[in-house]
């Protein structure tokens, strides 16, 4: 295998002093050696920073941004900024990945001549847990197949901005939106589109841990909720510019039952003010609903299928 190509692994950093060890150890520990490792310290109020500078003294891959605390969005951007790989991959602090994670989606890479790989990842919360990364189907999309997958059975593995390895040339005038919860919703269709190729392995490379101080199973602040919302009408409007009207009504249908969801979770936990704020957004949905002929079901997402919108909605209440 070539390894004289640069891989930038970007990791942002914010109050995870109890998991930062195991997540930059798992970078340093690639059986893919030539990496440039960027640590971004985004202000962290506990002793990451302390961390990461020990670290970079150890080994010299290492580079170390501090900076005042801008948020997820400013960090992955201001690695994005100064890296010097061919490639890039993101990596939150609280996660982890396998030995393999940067060989196999390089890899994949190279095999198919594709700007960007993808591969699964498993969810945790006891490190005893073991990925699969035996479970390897290979599937092989075009931008716009990839695209298509916003509604379909990969949604999430293609939304997130992690578990992927893109061309570093795909962001050349692409950042994070900055200030926004939901960044990777507002950011990775456009590198998808962007790209010719996509390629995607099932094998679970990534360790997304849940943990107990998380957000999980909290009702979402009115923000989080309108910020997802919010992703759904750029991308909409996105695909409605480039040509792929099918694809941008299909959007447009998923941002309504998201904002369903989202008005049935207030009236269940008895968040008045927050169920009438997304109930006149959802009349605006409903507007830009009317200016277009659906030939599907506007509730045709299962919502109890663990494929569908519920476990997006299971990744938004996490981020």
């Amino acid at each position: 295998m070539k390894v004289n190509e640069l891989v930038t692994i970007i990791v942002p950093i914010y109050k995870v002093e109890p998991y930062l060890h195991r997540c930059i150890d798992s970078v340093l520990n690639q059986t893919y050696t030539n990496l440039e490792i960027i640590l971004v310290d985004d202000g962290s109020p506990d002793r990451c920073g302390e961390i990461c500078d020990e670290y970079a003294e150890i080994d010299s891959r290492i580079k170390v941004i501090h900076k005042i605390n801008g948020g997820l969005s400013d960090a992955r951007n201001s690695g994005i900024d100064i890296a010097q790989g061919q490639y890039l991959s993101f990596l939150d602090s609280d996660d982890w990945i396998g030995e393999k994670y940067v060989e196999i989606l390089y890899g994949l890479l190279e095999e198919t001549n594709s700007d960007i790989s993808v591969c699964n990842f498993i969810r945790i919360s006891s490190e005893e847990t073991k990925a699969n990364s035996s479970k390897n189907e290979i599937h092989e999309f075009s931008n716009i197949e990839a695209l298509e997958q916003f509604a379909d059975e990969f949604y999430v593995q293609m939304v997130i901005a992690a578990c992927k390895l893109y061309r570093t040339c795909l962001f050349k005038d692409i950042r994070f939106p900055v200030g926004r919860i939901h960044e990777d919703e507002f950011t990775t269709y456009k590198l998808l589109y962007k790209a010719k190729k996509i390629v995607m392995t099932t094998a679970e490379l990534l360790y997304y841990w849940q943990r107990e101080d998380s957000i999980m199973g909290s009702s979402s602040s009115l923000k989080q909720n309108l910020d997802a919302l919010d992703s759904f009408e750029e991308r909409a409007e996105f695909l409605k510019e480039v040509g792929l009207n099918e694809l941008s009504d299909k959007t447009y249908a998923l941002e309504f039952d998201l904002c369903t969801l989202y008005i049935n979770q207030k009236a269940a936990s008895n968040e008045i003010a927050d169920k009438k704020a997304l109930q006149e957004r959802l009349e605006t949905i409903k507007g830009n609903l009317k200016k277009i002929e659906l030939s599907f079901d506007l509730k045709s997402l299962n919502l109890e299928d663990p494929s569908s919108l519920a476990l997006l909605q299971d990744f938004f209440s996490q981020h």
